[in-house]
């Protein structure tokens, strides 16, 4: 969380002190904001201005600490280089591209990720080119296991609109009889019910939270969503309603059952969108039955695969890949930490690590001749 060389802390707000004035967040996800409240007076919060807006609005932060940064600009924040590139995550998420400088002129470059799903467009991205060579990246490794290679973005949702399109025409013209569920963070899954309504020809129907923070969104009066159950057999349930995903999946089907009997449906039909449920063996979106209940693991996800994390790093060429995710990653040099850097052999710039660590201990032993 902590970048070399400078006070600038990430996503580490439960760890702010005296040390910093400077806080950096990549993205509105509860694990990245934890620390932060309407009493929040530590030091600055840079972030774009997606991010802002939640902050200020949402959690409430006093407006006086919250910096917003347009993306892909140049900044100088207390002596160093800071820019801001597009995430492809939840709205507003981004990647800090920094520049600090150290002895002789010269500079150290880091990329810290968020979270984030690699997309081949982020080769095009000129300042993340800049990067190239980088000192280190700091990398979202949530799927770094090559079991995890999940399908796009895209695949995904046409796997749902399939799904509704299907059911709703072997339903037609029956009253009221199926209801669509799709689970869905605070923020986060925007498009495949964007995605949804555009291809359905349907309104989704949310409640007052997720459509106050669609509403940050500028979403709130796209004619998309709403707020009335009569309006939409498509609704939007919380995360865990369908059940739990980790570290497997568990249906609850006794939630689905109160939901169908509350609202007056006959079927339930319910999509988890997430990249932990893929069944990469199986090749193809599982599918969980009861009654008159299916739920539809939809391996849709906002962060890398296996595949595209490697594909990430062969593109910077760090001289060290530091993961962010993980059991012990706190510790730059922990039993996972270490295995995790482990899939990245061969695409990392292994010879400029080495010749720094060779100048260091060449300087040192020069200090030491002096002496």
């Amino acid at each position: 969380k902590l970048i070399p060389k400078t006070r600038f802390i990430i996503d580490g707000f439960k760890h702010a002190g005296d040390f910093s004035v400077s806080y950096f967040l990549s993205h509105f996800h509860s694990d990245h904001y934890t620390g932060l409240n309407p009493f929040w007076s530590k030091g600055v919060i840079y972030c774009s201005s997606v991010t802002a807006r939640l902050l200020i609005e949402v959690l409430k932060v006093p407006s006086a600490f919250v910096v917003a940064l347009p993306l892909s600009e140049r900044f100088l924040i207390d002596g160093c280089g800071v820019v801001l590139v597009d995430a492809n995550h939840c709205p507003g998420a981004v990647q800090f591209l920094f520049k600090v400088p150290v002895n002789g002129g010269k500079f150290e470059k880091y990329v810290h990720t968020g979270d984030f799903r690699y997309s081949d467009s982020m080769k095009l991205v000129p300042l993340l080119s800049e990067f190239i060579g980088s000192d280190a990246v700091f990398l979202d490794t949530t799927y770094c296991n090559p079991k995890y290679v999940f399908p796009g973005q895209q695949e995904s949702i046409e796997y749902i609109v399939g799904v509704i399109e299907r059911v709703g025409a072997e339903n037609e013209g029956k009253l009221k009889n199926v209801l669509f569920l799709v689970a869905t963070y605070v923020i986060g899954k925007e498009k495949i019910l964007l995605e949804i309504s555009q291809r359905c020809k349907m309104k989704i129907h949310v409640n007052a939270r997720k459509m106050a923070v669609l509403s940050v969104l500028g979403l709130g009066e796209c004619g998309v969503f709403t707020e009335d159950e009569t309006e939409s057999n498509v609704h939007v349930v919380g995360w865990n309603v369908l059940g739990e995903t980790w570290p497997y999946f568990r249906p609850n089907f006794v939630s689905m059952k109160e939901i169908m009997k509350d609202r007056g449906y006959s079927k339930v039909v319910g999509f988890v969108p997430t990249g932990w449920t893929y069944e990469v063996k199986k090749n193809k979106f599982a599918v969980r039955t009861k009654d008159s209940f299916e739920i539809h693991l939809v391996p849709y996800s906002e962060h890398s695969n296996y595949d595209e994390l490697r594909e990430y790093i062969k593109f910077l060429k760090p001289k060290r890949v530091i993961p962010t995710v993980g059991i012990d990653v706190e510790k730059l040099d922990g039993k996972h930490a270490n295995a995790l850097r482990k899939h990245f052999v061969g695409l990392v710039d292994e010879m400029a690590a080495k010749e720094e660590f060779l100048m260091g201990f060449h300087q040192k032993a020069k200090e030491g001749v002096g002496k």
